[in-house]
Parts: structure tokens; C-alpha cells; sequence
């Protein structure tokens, strides 16, 4: 987020960066993620801006090794480095897409309702690009404290 002054992240509803983990048949839509986390504060004088978000980018690989501890098509939502700075350490905050965790009638059984799978076991980068790490998607949420929200759309 290129808008935020607030580098420490330790705040997930204003934070500098955002890992977010998508299914691959999904693809991230930038729009629905900046109402998502703009949504994440209540109506009033803390609520940001309406634009407060637009400048949501992909972090240069250098930057994202550094962040995270992984090269590139290795980074995991485990494992990751927690930054310091001016003496604070933080945490990168995880969104995670609803559709991996709901169907799109709002189950979460790991069945086909309305086209869309919400599946009960995923996989994920494991720290290298030939690593795959998989767990339950229940167990997977909890794990890296995720924030779930509606920020993807079906690859077109």
C-alpha cells in the first residue's frame, strides 16, 4: 500500500503490506481488495478514505525476499520474517480469499455449490519453488491468523 506512512504493520486494517493467498483458478481483483480492507474499520472518524487503498501494488521481488525470507515463486504465508523497524518488529498481515474458504452460496462443506469449490485441503508454496506445503484449509486459516475477505474473481 504506497499510501500508508505506517510502517511497522502492525495494524492489518492500515498496513504497509499485505501477504494475500489466492486459489490459482482465481485471480486477485484490486478493487474488491481495497473496499475489503478499507471495510475492515467501522463507519465513523477512523475509516479511511475512499482512495486511501488505490495505490495497491505487487512489492518488487528484492523487496518481497527481504519481507518475507523467500525468492520469488517460493514465498509461504509460514515462516515469515518479521520485520523490524525503529526498534518494533511486526508482522506481515495474511489476507486470505473467501473463496477458499466458502463456497459461493456461502457453505464451507468442500462440495460444488454454485460453481465453485471450497476445498477442504489446500496447497501451498513451501519456501522454494519446488516445495509445496499442504494442510487442511480450516487449519491453514487459523494458522496464519488470517484475514478472510472477498478480494478475488474467476480467472478469465
Amino acid at each position: 500500500n504506497n499510501n500508508t506512512n505506517n510502517n511497522n504493520n502492525n495494524d492489518p486494517t492500515n498496513s504497509k503490506y499485505y501477504l494475500i493467498v489466492v486459489q490459482y483458478t482465481q485471480a486477485i481483483n484490486t478493487k474488491k481488495l481495497s473496499s475489503e480492507l478499507r471495510g475492515l474499520r467501522p463507519p465513523g472518524p477512523t475509516r479511511l478514505e475512499s482512495n486511501y487503498f488505490s495505490e495497491l501494488r505487487l512489492a518488487p521481488e528484492r523487496v518481497s525476499e527481504r519481507l518475507t525470507g523467500y525468492g520469488h515463486n517460493g514465498v509461504s504465508p509460514f515462516g515469515l520474517l518479521a520485520m523490524e523497524d525503529g526498534g518494533s518488529t511486526s508482522m506481515i498481515a495474511v489476507v486470505v480469499c473467501k473463496s477458499i474458504v466458502t463456497t459461493e452460496d456461502g457453505g464451507n462443506d468442500g462440495s460444488e455449490d454454485g460453481g465453485v469449490v471450497a476445498p477442504r485441503f489446500v496447497w501451498m508454496g513451501g519456501g522454494d519453488r519446488d516445495w509445496k506445503l499442504g494442510m487442511a484449509t480450516s487449519e491453514f486459516v487459523r494458522g496464519v491468523d488470517g484475514i478472510v475477505l472477498d478480494v478475488s474473481e474467476p480467472r478469465a
